[in-house]
């Protein structure tokens, strides 16, 4: 195993001093959110509960990218990341209150799907879905309850441990601590994949128990990584740009970042592609569904939408070689346009469905679902700063450190400047 020793005399990291409006902006978020929850639950419970599954859909995604991302780097033994390792580490702090969250999400599932009312399930009722009877295997409230306190539970946990372990590696620079968390990470990774599916499968499929698509949870994937990756290239940018991580990384760093960003862009696109094509080569009626009311009642222009902002432009913008190294601050600009277009998604995924009141509703000007779901931003906001601030940077003593620091001479490898000069 490479041994820390090995690099010498660099530049060390500083230690990040959180800007006060950054807590300020967020705690002004949550506290827009909480009022705008109130008063939903007063004026219209369905949207506001809809907004709140958006909100914490979202947020729930970008805890989950870091560890995971973390988890594959642990896997493979990735030696590149090491430096910048702690900013997706951080993520993780939103798992342990998404657990509070989970469960107050819970408290409001009468409102969001209709299958959990008993008549539904009754011959004899008036409102007798036979499709939902044959799925009554799963469409239960004890499966969504499972599924959700399960998957929170076990994935902050196990993101505990390993967080727990690489902060100790810091001060006894104990290399057996990297292989314990190579360990925790193939645990980590088999109840991601488990705990997305399960809970994609209940929280953006089964409002309309009349659809369901064998792509979704890959699909919830797709989105959650992309997004959590333009996050983390922000803060990778904001931090070179404020000399934080001193020589631990550079350059080269957000070019294989922004890379990644670039291609899971293409990923996400794919994934969405194939859904779609679901409707001919699988000649399944019920996927039609889904493409039918987002296509109806006003909500094919936003579903057309969809596409340029997600796919088309990013993708011919981060195409050159530059704008993945953030010249022109083309990363910065299509990572910001990615977390917002990821929102607009979920809300495309969530609103159309009103089952059981008579019909699909049309698009409506989100005056609750937004400012809930951005009450959800901040309090990412403020746990993951909370985060970064608290621990070191770097993780120094890492025994794979070494193959991460080669990558931040920038004048060695990319002459043309770091991201934010004045010439770039």
């Amino acid at each position: 195993m490479a041994q820390a020793s090995h690099h010498h005399e660099i530049e060390p990291p500083g230690e990040l001093v959180v800007p006060k409006w950054i807590y300020t902006t967020g705690i002004a978020l949550i506290i827009v959110g909480l009022v705008a929850f109130a008063a939903g639950l007063f004026s219209n419970p369905e949207r506001a509960w809809r907004g709140y599954v958006i909100g914490f859909w979202f947020a729930f995604s970008l805890g989950l990218s870091g560890p995971f991302f973390v988890a594959t780097q642990y896997l493979s033994r990735a030696g590149w990341s090491v430096s910048i390792r702690r900013i997706p580490e951080s993520f993780g702090a939103f798992l342990y209150p998404a657990v509070i969250l989970g469960i107050i999400g819970l408290l409001g599932i009468d409102y969001l799907f209709g299958w959990l009312n008993p008549d539904v399930f009754d011959p004899n009722s008036d409102v007798f879905d036979p499709i939902v009877l044959e799925k009554e295997l799963v469409l239960h409230r004890t499966g969504i309850w499972l599924a959700t306190l399960a998957s929170t539970i076990v994935l902050a946990g196990l993101h505990f441990f390993m967080r727990k372990n690489s902060l100790a590696q810091d001060e006894d620079g104990d290399p057996q601590r990297t292989i314990t968390n190579t360990w925790l990470s193939a645990g980590f990774v088999i109840a991601f994949v488990l705990g997305v599916s399960f809970m994609s499968w209940y929280w953006l499929m089964t409002y309309d128990p009349h659809w369901y698509s064998t792509m979704l949870s890959v699909y919830a994937f797709a989105g959650l990584f992309q997004t959590g990756l333009a996050v983390m290239a922000i803060l990778l940018i904001y931090m070179l740009r404020h000399d934080t991580l001193g020589e631990a990384a550079g350059m080269q760093h957000l070019h294989d970042v922004g890379k990644l960003v670039f291609a899971f862009t293409v990923f996400n696109a794919y994934i969405a592609f194939s859904q779609f094509l679901l409707l001919w080569y699988a000649q399944i009626p019920e996927t039609i569904k889904y493409y039918a009311d987002r296509t109806a009642e006003g909500w094919g222009l936003f579903l057309l939408i969809l596409p340029f902002v997600k796919f088309i432009i990013p993708f011919l913008l981060l195409l050159p070689q530059d704008s993945k190294k953030n010249k022109r601050n083309v990363l910065l600009y299509m990572c910001v346009l990615l977390i917002a277009a990821q929102l607009f998604e979920l809300w495309i995924w969530v609103m159309p469905y009103w089952y059981g009141m008579g019909g699909l509703m049309a698009p409506m000007v989100p005056i609750f679902e937004l400012p809930i779901a951005l009450g959800f931003v901040g309090l990412f906001v403020v746990v993951v700063a909370k985060a970064l601030s608290s621990a070191p940077l770097v993780p120094l003593k890492d025994p794979y450190l070494n193959e991460s620091i080669p990558h931040s001479h920038d004048h060695l490898i990319y002459p043309n400047g770091k991201p934010g000069d004045s010439d770039s």
